[in-house]
């Protein structure tokens, strides 16, 4: 099967974000599914739908030129900052990856994903969903805390490095037009700006900083020398392999 490919773009951050909410808005029963790759121009903090707004710093935001954006999928905020990569894969009402199952439909991407990653020499695993669900339910003040951001906790089909802290992030929003998939890999983690960002008081924020360090980390944990351009390469052959997906350019972002 053959998708349209967009990116890999730099974009500024409310515009990276609005890039697949609009995709997902155009995508019609007949439509190709899409994969787009993106990331920032500048550093961004990204929040997503809940029921309260977290606690943030906005004069932090303010003096840092950190834009604050809002998005349709679930889940805490988000650092976006250059060395977050973004996949978002749109697809067609019931298609067959879409799934019926919301933390079932994860599986695939996850694994895909995970597999890329792997054939670049980082050992990965995907998170069961009872795993998952075991490390919602800690109660311990680290787990607390690192939980107020995204990558600070974990999700069913998310990835975890070999230290068994996260390397990927997976988000979704259903919607009439289809499904949107959203896969965010950090290359580095900036746990300290993510911590500034969300706490106004230094000594938790401090407390916060060590909650996701030991939380989450990006690829260049392991790989120091990797390039979003060898991410990208690794987890497109993955979806080829897995998924039959052939993956052809279209339109410029």
């Amino acid at each position: 099967m053959t998708w349209r490919r967009l990116g890999p773009a730099v974009l500024a951050g409310p515009d990276a974000v609005a890039l697949p909410q609009a995709l997902l808005d155009g995508m019609s029963p007949s439509g190709t599914p899409v994969a787009s790759w993106s990331s920032v121009a500048r550093t961004a903090l990204v929040l997503g739908r809940a029921a309260r707004d977290p606690v943030l710093n906005l004069p932090a935001a303010g003096r840092l030129g950190v834009d604050v954006v809002r998005r349709r999928s679930g889940g805490g905020p988000v650092l976006w900052d250059a060395e977050l990569v973004s996949l978002d894969v749109v697809l067609p009402p019931g298609h067959p990856l879409a799934g019926r199952d919301l933390a079932m439909a994860y599986r695939w991407i996850g694994e895909a994903v995970a597999e890329g990653i792997a054939t670049l020499g980082v050992p990965v695993r995907v998170v069961g969903v009872e795993e998952a669900h075991a490390a919602q339910r800690r109660g311990d003040a680290a787990a607390v805390r690192a939980a107020r951001a995204c990558f600070g906790g974990l999700s069913p089909f998310e990835v975890v490095g070999p230290d068994d802290r996260k390397v990927v992030g997976l988000s979704q929003v259903r919607r009439r037009t289809g499904a949107l998939f959203q896969c965010g890999v950090p290359l580095s983690f900036d746990a300290a700006l993510l911590a500034e960002l969300l706490e106004p008081d230094a000594a938790e924020r401090d407390a916060l900083t060590r909650a996701l360090d030991g939380a989450a980390t990006g690829l260049r944990s392991w790989l120091p020398a990797v390039t979003r351009e060898d991410l990208v390469e690794a987890v497109e052959a993955s979806l080829e392999r897995r998924e039959g997906v052939r993956l052809a350019p279209g339109a410029p972002v």
